[in-house]
């Protein structure tokens, strides 16, 4: 009979810690305290003084398509730092084409369309130039503001980090995000301007001539990341901005990272020509200034998609494929502040 006793109450206390451990285990996350996860907080900032020129590439295109509608010719048209310089073509009354800009800039707020947008005002030389408000600029930078949110978000679910985004204030981004074994590459990414274009090699000299300073006017002396030079024209043939999807993968042929890219349909037909019509001759693809590869156009691409090659490491190409897919920040973005929390 001890025996038998001996054994139940054994069976008995080992229940009471099953149980017992099982409740602790459901009490859980509820009703026990964790120990918060350390996390870091990022504060970013953005350039205030491009709200001028973030102004004027939003009104640009309502003035240029503005002033062919009613057939005022012009001579040239083209955004000049902070304001928009217009020539009108000789033979069209100045004051005719003075008042259509006139109204024109107040067609150019989408929420504010009794507001004036631009003033208007003779410069040298026969021109007008048309200088953004207050209240355009305010608008560009409010515009600015969710759409540097937006790039952020992109950049920080495509590196599969969970974070949370918010403003603060007028200029001011915080990034709560757990902290990173590799915050050197976070950070860099997500203020990486993300500027692509595809342009062409300028070959009508020599990099060593350009190197000592004769580069045409119409170019510009730029790098690889090795530092290998390229004399590149300043024109853009197809921008980044036409980009739908960027992904990292493994070139089947070499088995080294690349990064395979595909553009919209404006941005496809616009490939397809300028490829067309310049087999033969070496395209660069600058990435913020920097050459990411320069090959050449042995044939017409018409699918609209192609492939970035330049010696990637796989944690590189990701990053890049990334960032192309997030789009170009609107306006430079610093990082003045990065602290824990949490702990």
């Amino acid at each position: 009979m001890r025996i038998v006793l001996i054994v139940l109450g054994a069976i008995f206390g080992s229940l009471l810690l099953v149980v017992a451990g099982s409740f602790a285990l459901w009490l859980g996350a509820d009703l026990i305290p964790q120990r918060a996860q350390p996390q870091a907080e990022l504060t970013l900032k953005l350039d205030s003084s491009a709200g001028p020129a973030l102004a004027t590439r939003a009104v640009f295109p309502t003035v240029r398509d503005g002033l062919r509608e009613p057939r005022i010719g012009f001579a040239t048209i083209a955004a000049s730092g902070d304001s928009i310089e217009v020539t009108v073509a000789d033979g069209i009354d100045r004051a005719q084409a003075q008042s259509r800009l006139r109204e024109l800039s107040h067609q150019s707020g989408a929420d504010h369309v009794d507001a004036e947008q631009f003033t208007v005002a003779d410069a040298d030389g026969g021109m007008f130039r048309l200088t953004p408000t207050a209240a355009a600029i305010s608008d560009a930078t409010n515009r600015t503001d969710d759409e540097t949110i937006a790039v952020l978000n992109h950049r920080l679910e495509g590196l599969q980090v969970k974070a949370k985004v918010r403003r603060q204030g007028a200029d001011t981004v915080l990034i709560d995000l757990p902290r990173q074994s590799n915050t050197d590459r976070l950070k860099a990414t997500l203020v990486a301007p993300g500027k692509l274009s595809i342009r062409f090699v300028d070959t009508s000299v020599g990099v060593d001539v350009a190197k000592r300073g004769q580069v045409p006017a119409q170019s510009e002396l730029l790098s690889a990341s090795d530092g290998t030079p390229f004399l590149v024209q300043k024109r853009v043939a197809v921008a980044g901005d036409a980009l739908v999807d960027a992904q990292a993968l493994l070139d089947q042929a070499t088995s080294q990272p690349v990064v395979s890219f595909r553009f919209n349909a404006a941005g496809t037909r616009q490939f397809a020509r300028v490829t067309t019509e310049s087999v033969g001759l070496p395209m660069a693809i600058v990435l913020d200034g920097v050459v990411l590869a320069a090959p050449i156009i042995r044939e017409p691409i018409v699918g609209g998609s192609g492939q970035i090659s330049g010696g990637f490491t796989v944690e590189k190409a990701n990053d890049l494929a990334v960032m192309l897919r997030s789009g170009a920040l609107p306006a430079p973005l610093t990082i003045v502040s990065e602290h824990d929390v949490g702990r």
